[in-house]
């Protein structure tokens, strides 16, 4: 069966009527409502619906957007009527005889399998039951008088879709793979922060949830169903990279108990970078089933998206000029998707300006590396024990402290 569109429909059934009733085309069948002196048979199409049946019908294809790539299927609404005169006066006899000839061509064609254009085709056609008030009301907006008119539903047609660029696979094989388990979900992460208070030899150490960690330390996932199949996590930022990237064997993912996974945030670098920043991590459970023809498939049950940050950090703190000259060493304050303006840095509550010129005054600093940030200190600010923040990407280093004198 070929696609059609709606004037094909229109022009296959007008050259049936018409050779019913005029094969000279003395008598004209025209596809409108006639008005005036238009004389001959009108068969207008007034109405178009979309058939239900076919409404979900399956794309050939595994492209996007299947549905323009299905054909629309309609029913197709029209009105038969004729207009005929003699010496301007209105002839409802030959009207009648028109009407009788038009009407037997459609009844004696109710099924059409070839257009005029000789598509193959599947049409039906068939007349509709109306009562007589309803049939008046498709003339009352019109300029004409009422006029005996009859009404045919024509249906299935078929526009044609988009063309498809791919095709569905065809199926060699059934199975069917029951898994009693349900897929994993990821229920709350956690880091543990170790840090020396000044004046404190022993070290104190603070649970973070959701995680924030940084390279070298560890980060753990804990919910249900991880025990289910071979572990895996995929991590996602989707300012850095499109979709999302599994740690792989430096990142030391490791399966601890039923309900909880943990792994190890690896050093930054410049290429594809862990950045400081939020990020979002999926637990991945790998398995086999063997096919009953003896090949073995891949299954992945992957959980719930949940995040976690990455803290940039501080890894020594030195005095230049003098004790309010300060050179931060850490990682990692400049990168191609860091901007300036998402470092900021703290001294106690009072945050510094960013300045690239030099030289720096009291309150500013400068990222001069990836590394390092230089500082000069407010002068409102002395003591010991100050707390020094720094923040990339919204994200705070662990706690450190610095003394002015």
């Amino acid at each position: 069966m070929d696609f059609t569109s709606l004037n094909e429909v229109t022009n296959t059934i007008i050259s049936i009527i018409q050779t019913a009733v005029d094969p000279t085309l003395t008598v004209r069948v025209l596809p409108e409502i006639l008005r005036n002196d238009q004389l001959g048979v009108g068969f207008y199409l007034y109405h178009v619906q979309e058939n239900n049946h076919f409404k979900n019908y399956p794309a050939l294809g595994k492209d996007g957007n299947p549905i323009a790539h299905t054909p629309m299927s309609l029913n197709l609404h029209y009105q038969l009527s004729a207009n005929w005169k003699e010496a301007d006066l209105e002839d409802a006899i030959e009207e009648q005889i028109l009407m009788s000839s038009a009407m037997k061509a459609l009844h004696d064609n109710a099924v059409l399998t070839t257009s005029s254009t000789g598509k193959d085709i599947n049409l039906k056609i068939t007349l509709q039951s109306l009562t007589p008030s309803e049939s008046v009301q498709y003339w009352a907006a019109a300029e004409s008088p009422v006029r005996l008119s009859a009404y045919y539903e024509v249906s299935v047609v078929f526009l044609e879709p988009e063309r498809p660029t791919s095709y569905s696979g065809r199926v060699l094989s059934y199975g069917n793979f029951i898994f009693v388990h349900g897929a994993p979900q990821i229920t709350s992460s956690q880091s543990l922060i170790t840090y020396l208070i000044p004046g404190d030899p022993v070290a104190k150490e603070v649970i973070i949830q959701p995680a924030q960690s940084f390279a070298g330390n560890k980060v753990s996932f804990f919910g249900s169903g991880f025990n289910a199949g071979i572990p895996s996590i995929l991590l996602s930022n989707p300012l850095l990279w499109a979709g999302s990237k599994a740690a792989d064997a430096p990142w030391l993912v490791t399966m601890i108990a039923e309900n909880q996974i943990d792994m190890t945030v690896q050093s930054f670098n410049q290429g594809d970078a862990i950045i400081p920043g939020l990020y979002s991590a999926q637990v991945n459970l790998f398995e086999q089933k063997t096919l009953p023809n003896g090949t073995i498939k891949d299954f992945n049950h992957t959980s719930n998206v949940f995040p976690f940050s990455v803290m940039p950090t501080i890894s020594a703190i030195n005095p230049m000029i003098a004790a309010t000259n300060f050179t931060i060493t850490g990682t990692l304050f400049q990168h191609v998707n860091i901007s300036n303006d998402e470092v900021q840095v703290y001294i106690r509550d009072v945050k510094l300006t960013f300045n690239n010129t030099t030289p720096l005054l009291a309150g500013q600093f400068n990222i001069t590396s990836p590394t390092t940030i230089v500082l000069i200190v407010p002068t409102t600010i002395h003591g010991t024990n100050i707390p020094l923040r720094i923040l990339v990407k919204g994200v705070e280093s662990p706690p450190n402290w610095i003394a002015i004198p």
